[in-house]
């Protein structure tokens, strides 16, 4: 019906239209219309998805060209290129330095400077140390208790892989008062001189060279001072192959060495050493000859172990034959108060540790020594010598086990502490060591100053006292530290304390510094 009657309205409106008196506007009125919708209810539409399991696919293969049925057209093209710009990198060569100045009790004066080089070209460094004491214990200076350490050390490299050159010298003037317990001297002087001259270069086996020289002397300072030297001249040489994990080299070396009232000496050593490196485990295995003219050739060999057990236990040993010439150069340096000798010590030996590191960068370990030496030079606290003041040295058979139990621990990765415990267990004990010594050592570290003490007591010899040291440096500025350090303070307290013999220790020393880097 609402259909019909809109029909008619436009017909009728059409038709107006058309017929040639038109008015110029028509008025249409069309009355509203109201449409309403009943409430209907409206089913809720369910979709049904089948299980993906009820669904099978169907089969279909894709058919692949073979390798060879592949072509590929070749197509030209250009890619443009940047222009090349030549670029030489020079890198210059730095200079560094660095100086310690400090004064303190018992007349201790201390000195330090160093100079340094770095960069592509020849790069050395230089430095010049000294260090006096005057008035060990409860005596005096001016007395016969004191000791000076002079040194003057250098060394250079020039070069690189495929060919390079290296050289280091040294020359240490070192005195120590014989402290009344000589009749015909006063002190003890040594002069201990070195210079090494070294060749290396590398292609596909790589090869060393090198040069030695050697000289060490004592002198006993009177009116008529008494003086002994030793020289010892070296040449050695070696070639080596490297690849991946397997590493060899073999070595040969010519000493010449002549004391002042013995003969002069020849030695001729020569050693075939490999390496292997596992995953977590390296090996090195070493043998070689070491003959003397006139005595039976001797065969000294070595085995050694690296490595990591389980991802966790770290582990180093090694053991075997020794065979070396006695030095005194060396035991001048260690132990100023001994008779020149000459000699060879020989025997077995066995070394190592175990670490177990745990949170914190702390750690467990376990260090030992053993040794059993068919022959040994060492000092003898029975020869002691009243007119030089000095104590001689005897050849023996000897047997040692040195163990070392140690823990590690940090917090806040600031605070370090180290406790630990030396002991000899055999019949035979090292006569300049204590047999039985419990040790310690806190250090502290921030930004701007740092703390350090330590401590060690010896349960055998028995000592009330411990040795008890402490130091405390701050930063200015920049490349500016000023320390304090006291070593032996306790010892204040204490009468003198013996080193060997009759000899004492220098005793408590207190100490300002100034470190400056530049």
């Amino acid at each position: 019906m609402k259909k019909l009657i809109f029909l008619i309205i436009f017909n009728i409106a059409f038709y107006m239209y058309g017929i040639d008196d038109v008015p110029s506007s028509i008025e249409l009125i069309i009355p509203p219309v109201v449409v309403e919708f009943e409430d209907s209810f409206e089913a809720v539409l369910e979709l049904k998805v089948p299980d993906y399991n009820d669904i099978i696919l169907p089969d279909f293969e894709i058919s692949l060209p073979y390798p060879q049925e592949m072509t590929t057209p070749d197509i030209d093209f250009d890619l443009p290129l940047p222009d090349f710009v030549e670029y030489n990198f020079v890198e210059k060569s730095s200079f560094f330095s660095e100086g310690v100045l400090g004064i303190g009790n018992r007349n201790n004066i201390i000195g330090n400077i160093s100079l340094f080089r770095l960069g592509q070209d020849l790069r050395f460094s230089l430095s010049f140390s000294h260090d006096g004491l005057d008035g060990f214990g409860t005596n005096p200076a001016g007395m016969g208790f004191f000791s000076r350490k002079e040194a003057f050390e250098g060394d250079f490299k020039n070069g690189d892989e495929s060919f390079s050159i290296t050289g280091s010298g040294s020359f240490m003037e070192n005195e120590d008062g014989l402290q009344g317990q000589a009749s015909s001297y006063t002190s003890v002087i040594h002069r201990l001189s070195t210079i090494d001259l070294g060749f290396s270069g590398s292609n596909k086996i790589s090869w060393d060279g090198g040069l030695g020289f050697k000289l060490a002397g004592k002198t006993l300072t009177a009116e008529k001072p008494d003086t002994t030297e030793e020289l010892l001249l070296s040449f050695n040489s070696m070639l080596s192959w490297q690849k991946k994990w397997f590493h060899i080299s073999i070595d040969g070396k010519y000493v010449f060495g002549r004391l002042s009232w013995v003969s002069d000496e020849n030695i001729f050593n020569s050693n075939l050493e490999m390496e292997f490196s596992l995953s977590s485990l390296d090996i090195s295995t070493k043998a070689g000859v070491f003959w003397i003219p006139g005595l039976i050739p001797l065969f000294p060999f070595s085995l050694s172990l690296d490595g990591v057990f389980d991802g966790f236990l770290q582990y180093q040993s090694s053991g075997g034959y020794l065979v070396r010439n006695y030095s005194n150069y060396e035991v001048w340096n260690d132990f100023p108060l001994t008779e020149a000798s000459n000699g060879i010590d020989k025997g077995w030996f066995w070394k190592g540790q175990i670490i177990i590191p745990y949170q914190y960068h702390s750690e467990l370990g376990f260090r030992w020594n053993y040794s059993y030496w068919d022959n040994l030079i060492s000092i003898d606290p029975s020869g002691f010598s009243s007119s030089s003041g000095l104590f001689g040295v005897m050849s023996s058979n000897r047997n040692y086990l040195d163990i070392s139990p140690f823990m590690k621990v940090s917090l806040l990765s600031q605070w370090n502490l180290l406790f630990g415990w030396n002991g000899q267990i055999l019949a035979d004990k090292k006569v300049l060591e204590p047999v039985h010594s419990v040790y310690t050592e806190i250090i502290y570290n921030s930004e701007n100053y740092g703390i350090y003490i330590s401590g060690n007591y010896s349960m055998y010899p028995f000592i009330l006292v411990p040795s008890f040291s402490v130091g405390i440096n701050y930063t200015l500025t920049e490349g500016v530290v000023l320390s304090f350090e006291g070593e032996d303070v306790l010892s204040f307290f204490t009468e003198d304390r013996i080193r060997i013999g009759s000899y004492i220790e220098a005793g408590g020393t207190f100490s300002l510094l100034t470190k400056i880097s530049l």
